[in-house]
């Protein structure tokens, strides 16, 4: 039996003859001696081809969710599936060539030469691709048979060859969905060279998709296209900042353990207690998960594991085996149970999604497949790893480390809330909506699709954010994934972004490309650039966020007109007028010169905390008035010179020392012990409160709010 990659060029011999039969009911064979093939028989040969494990080429629905390989969460059901039967409007040979033409891109994608460098496609990607082209084809074809009988249409129109470009014209203004990228793919598809030799009759009539006046414009719409496809620093910081302290607080007001001590000083230093506002402890949260619980038909031997401790005054006096119910339960409390407390454990849910999501750059689908249990590990060299149970098929999916992430201790803590947020889930998966799983119905789970990540995102962004800096993004899990990278990127090129979290993940991932260099095991440089290519869609010098990345970095350091700090900021100004001069005059604006340094990979080297103008030569040098490890400084040096680019380490020297200097005035002994266990070069409480001024002081020159 021949497969479809040879029946393919057997059709275009015979085509006229076999577009007759389609839709009729022959059970006759007719031979073409004149031609040596039997266009019956190849028409069936066709309709019988296999397309999945569930459907043929001539069932009107095909299914793929049940291939061999397992399906992420978020592309089960409708994503992996489509219907023919509802584009009621195309006739059986329009109908028959999109099936071909889809068929192709699944089986034999290098014939059509779609891209330079062909490549195999997901089932999914390829429906979606042909769900955004079919109904406006279908929509083309209702017209003609409105404009002149269905009788007309089908003897006139027996291929998609057969519309013109004014039928495009006039479709795309009426046409209500979105112009969108999968139009030009698809169109790409149908009119390639492969399928004119052996499909159409002829080339599709050619128009320019672009140009068409489309009723609604997605690639050109301007509010949708300035919609940033990552978080900047700002935004980054204060999301960050929000996520972390919500899942700190509440892992702290039920007493449990934490491993992001950083954080939790913080928490203590500006005075968060959002869980205690919310009556959070461990008794209330216990009576919570009792009554959510029970409500969903839980016996009380069921619920007690999931308690920290069950008291006698749960149980009913009256029901053996049961706890009292909601009502009676709340009573137990002066706490109040009621939908404020549902909101806050919502947005405590969300933040740590939030987390997670955004210090592993997981995508959508591998988010999905974490489960509550055992997605917490370490490798033999004890380094702390996130797993999700994604498809282990490396050549189709690229990922950092295999199915394994990094877990800095921020991820740790989220993890732990959510598994806490899980004892009234009942829910396997990690990434869950607030929803109790009825008993006994667990293996019917499911975790979140990825449209109910990206409404779980929106709503955490919603209370982080405010109303003009949520409009400026466009929200998707896979812009987590893109932060992260662009935050990856400013690293590599010496603009880190320095968060509590950013930098302990550096930290781990320096780590674990070092240990892997020395098994010799890793295929990805886990350095910050390696990590933000990788995180990245498409990866190299044009991925999401390099090129803008690189330019900021470029414009905080070289810009003549920017903000400056230290007694060498007008000489440093004054170089770069004298430098931009000559571009300028020839016509080119500061944009036009920052973009072309950015892609030419501009060299310039930050050191850290500035740059410095003086002929110094040993870093270590004493006679170099700097204050501890504070470099470049430009209220103690005048040859120092501290730009927006530098800004971020004087805001983690300000913050760590801010938090150090807070610890000792609570408990000298302690924290001063602490201190010297460190063996930290800033023991003295004078010099810590030296090194705040002068932080404070350059920060305050740069124009950044100083914050803890």
């Amino acid at each position: 039996m021949l497969g479809f990659d040879s029946l393919i060029y057997k059709i275009k011999a015979v085509r006229e003859r076999f577009l007759s039969y389609l839709g009729n009911e022959l059970i006759t064979v007719t031979a073409h001696s004149n031609d040596g093939v039997n266009a019956l028989e190849l028409l069936a040969a066709l309709m019988n081809l296999p397309v999945s494990k569930l459907s043929l080429l001539k069932h009107m629905i095909w299914d793929f969710n049940e291939e061999s390989q397992a399906l992420p969460r978020d592309i089960q059901g409708a994503k992996s599936r489509i219907d023919f039967e509802i584009y009621e409007s195309l006739n059986e040979t329009v109908l028959f060539e999109l099936k071909i033409a889809l068929l192709c891109m699944l089986e034999i994608p290098g014939a059509l030469f779609y891209r330079k460098s062909p490549t195999s496609y997901k089932h999914y990607s390829v429906l979606d691709i042909f769900k955004s082209i079919i109904p406006f084809i279908n929509q083309m074809c209702a017209r003609k048979r409105a404009e002149h009988g269905d009788h007309f249409f089908e003897k006139s129109h027996f291929s998609l060859a057969d519309f013109t470009e004014q039928d495009y014209r006039l479709e795309a203004e009426n046409f209500d969905r979105a112009f969108r990228e999968t139009f030009i793919q698809g169109f790409r598809v149908l009119r390639s060279h492969f399928l004119v030799e052996n499909l159409f009759a002829k080339p599709l009539a050619y128009v320019d998709l672009e140009a068409l006046n489309w009723k609604r414009n997605s690639l050109t719409n301007k509010q949708s296209r300035s919609r940033k496809k990552w978080f900047s620093n700002h935004i980054f910081e204060k999301c960050s900042r929000e996520g972390s302290f919500a899942v700190v607080d509440f892992l702290r007001a039920l007493d449990e353990d934490i491993w992001d001590q950083d954080t939790l000083s913080r928490l203590e230093l500006v005075g968060y207690h959002k869980a205690s506002d919310a009556s959070i402890t461990r008794r209330n949260y216990d009576i919570y998960v009792a009554y959510r619980m029970s409500s969903r038909g839980y016996k009380g031997l069921e619920i007690k594991p999931f308690l920290y401790q069950m008291a006698r005054e749960y149980w009913s006096f009256q029901k053996p085996w049961m706890l009292k119910d909601k009502e009676a339960l709340c009573k137990l409390t002066e706490a109040p149970m009621d939908n404020e407390l549902y909101e806050y454990l919502t947005h405590i849910n969300n933040s740590a999604c939030y987390i997670v999501a955004q210090y592993t750059g997981m995508r959508p689908s591998e988010l999905c497949n974490c489960l509550v249990e055992g997605c917490l590990t370490d490798d033999e060299f004890g380094h702390d790893l996130i797993i999700s149970g994604v498809m282990k098929h490396r050549k189709v999916l690229r990922k950092l480390f295999d199915d394994k992430w990094v877990a800095i201790p921020i991820v740790k803590d989220a993890v732990q809330v959510l598994r806490i947020l899980d004892r009234f889930k009942q829910n396997p998966y990690l990434f869950s909506n607030m929803n109790t799983v009825m008993p006994g119905m667990q293996h019917e789970a499911k975790s979140l699709s990825g449209s109910g990540l990206t409404h779980q995102l929106y709503a955490f962004l919603a209370k982080t954010l405010t109303s003009e800096e949520l409009e400026e993004l466009e929200v998707s899990p896979y812009t987590l994934r893109h932060s992260l990278s662009n935050q990856m990127f400013r690293a590599a090129v010496g603009l880190p972004f320095i968060s509590y979290q950013l930098k302990h993940f550096g930290h781990h991932a320096s780590t674990i490309g070092q240990d892997m260099r020395n098994r010799r095991v890793g295929t990805v440089t886990i350095d910050y650039g390696g990590i933000g290519e990788t995180l990245s869609s498409g990866g190299g010098s044009d991925a999401p966020g390099r090129i803008d990345a690189e330019k900021e970095f470029i414009m905080n350091s070289l810009n003549p007109d920017g903000g400056y700090a230290g007694d060498n900021a007008s000489a440093h100004r004054a170089r770069l007028k004298k430098y931009f001069k000559g571009y300028l005059e020839a016509g080119y604006s500061n944009d036009d010169i920052f973009e072309r340094m950015a892609e030419l990979n501009f060299a310039v080297i930050n050191v850290g905390q500035g740059y410095c103008y003086g002929n110094a030569t040993d870093l270590d040098d004493p006679s170099i008035p700097c204050i501890g490890s504070l470099r470049c400084n430009p209220n103690r040096c005048q040859n120092a010179v501290v730009t927006e680019a530098n800004a971020p380490k004087w805001q983690e020297i300000y913050i760590q020392n801010t938090v150090a200097l807070r610890r000792y005035e609570a408990d000298p002994s302690a924290a001063f012990a602490e201190l010297r266990d460190q063996g930290d070069v800033d023991l003295s409480i004078e010099q810590m409160k030296l090194v705040i001024a002068e932080a404070k002081e350059v920060l305050i020159q740069l124009g950044i709010e100083v914050s803890v």
